[in-house]
């Protein structure tokens, strides 16, 4: 059974930007990234490209535009070591929701009242691993980020009383219920003050952002 999973990470924007052609070592900011991340990333390419390789475009700057996909799927090990991580959303019975949305659930989110929600849900519209302003060149693994002003608008989404009106199957429903009350978690935790030693997590002002991958 396809599925889908989505990872969320507080980051600082501006800081995550700056990462494009700093300079840094990719040993050095990579550092701390699970052997399964390696092994996944080098197995999916074949040992043609290596999460290093990649990491190091990122930040010497020199990106190819026919390498996006593999730039993609080097920002969620990127995230888990310079971010601070904060779990799993998992979607097993959601990935079938009868639409063809790119997220699934957006018509969903949009008939509850979650329209602002709905609206950032599954959007690829973090320009990292690109340089600040960039368009993403891929949309899969969709990266998307929720900037402080979205994360107060969609806070009071969260809030309001929207399990009333789902219209799904039970279990569905659950799942889905699971997932927003897990969302409206990550929400909370990325607009709170942080003392953390990540390299781009800042004391305030953070974003969150939402890592989608899985079942396309």
């Amino acid at each position: 059974m396809a599925e889908r999973f989505v990872y969320g990470f507080v980051v600082a924007d501006d800081a995550l930007q700056a990462l494009v052609g700093s300079g840094l070592d990719p040993d050095e900011v990579l550092h701390g990234v699970s052997d399964e991340y390696v092994e996944m990333f080098n197995d999916e390419f074949g040992g043609r490209l290596s999460l290093i390789d990649c990491a190091d475009d990122v930040l010497s700057g020199q990106l190819e535009d026919g390498q996006a996909y593999p730039y993609a799927r080097v920002v969620e090990p990127i995230l888990s070591v310079v971010g601070e991580p904060l779990g799993m959303i998992h979607m097993a019975l959601t990935y079938y929701l009868e639409n063809d949305s790119f997220g699934r659930w957006n018509p969903v989110l949009e008939e509850i009242g979650l329209s602002r929600t709905s609206a950032l849900w599954a959007a690829a519209n973090c320009s990292f691993p690109w340089p600040k302003g960039s368009k993403p060149r891929c949309d899969w693994p969709c990266v998307t980020m929720l900037r402080p002003e979205d994360l107060a608008t969609v806070s009071g989404e969260l809030a309001s009383g929207w399990r009333g009106r789902l219209r799904l199957d039970e279990d569905t429903r659950d799942e889905l219920s699971a997932g927003l009350v897990q969302l409206r978690g990550w929400v909370r935790e990325a607009s709170s003050p942080w003392a953390s030693s990540r390299r781009c997590v800042a004391a305030t002002g953070n974003s969150l952002v939402l890592v989608m991958g899985g079942g396309q």
